[in-house]
């Protein structure tokens, strides 16, 4: 989803890019940079961004202001890691808001609500997921990427409607609340979407998926 900078006031969109600006900072300086030395890595990296601009601008204008599209920041999460995707979505969120000529000012509410929420909520979920007893190859595709994208869908609208509230977009957050069934018709085809990227990218090169344990849902090892 992408918000019009016209619908934020200016001290949220001032504090989103602050929080912005000290996030990416500390992400550059703690990223894992020596990952990229392998070829694999370089090549997912670029692939992700690339194909986060495309997906994204497979886009509906719904209200005035409000761009929806599928995300894909599960399955980026679980190929390239946490850091790296907030970095890469940083970087498609600015790429994206010059396709569709809107204000780069816009696009640090866009990464905080587009990429940070999911790619935070993904990463949990991966976490609780590997804390399980269970080590069924199924769990995981289907708890890490269909549930993954199902709990990003509504961790993105949950965080919309937060920042349309605070921004006092009241007429907003009503029709949407007035229309939740909407949410249930993004939040599957965005766990279909995902699931079914991790599932092949698991199937034809495990070792490409940054957040996969072989060991314990293959049993290799």
């Amino acid at each position: 989803m992408y918000l019009d900078i016209a619908l934020i006031p200016d001290e949220i969109a001032w504090a989103a890019t602050i929080l912005a600006a000290i996030g990416l900072a500390a992400l550059v300086r703690t990223a894992e940079w020596r990952a990229l030395v392998v070829p694999l890595r370089q090549h997912l990296v670029l692939g992700s961004l690339l194909g986060l601009v495309a997906l994204w601008m497979i886009s509906v204008r719904t209200f005035d202001g409000l761009w929806l599209h599928l995300l894909g920041v599960t399955a980026v999460t679980l190929l390239i890691g946490l850091r790296f995707t907030l970095m890469v979505g940083a970087i498609a969120c600015g790429v994206h808001a010059l396709l569709i000529e809107q204000p780069l000012a816009g696009a640090p509410v866009a990464w905080l609500v587009n990429v940070v929420v999911p790619a935070g909520v993904t990463r949990l979920l991966v976490q609780w997921l590997s804390e399980r007893p269970q080590s069924n190859l199924f769990i995981y595709l289907l708890g890490a990427g269909f549930g993954g994208g199902v709990l990003a869908s509504f961790a993105l609208v949950a965080a919309s409607l937060f920042i349309l509230s605070m921004a006092g977009q009241t007429s907003y957050v009503r029709g949407a609340l007035e229309n939740w069934p909407m949410i249930a018709l993004i939040a599957f085809p965005e766990g279909f979407i995902n699931g079914m990227i991790l599932s092949v990218i698991v199937v034809l090169n495990p070792e490409a998926v940054k957040n996969f344990d072989s060991d314990k849902y293959l049993g290799e090892g």
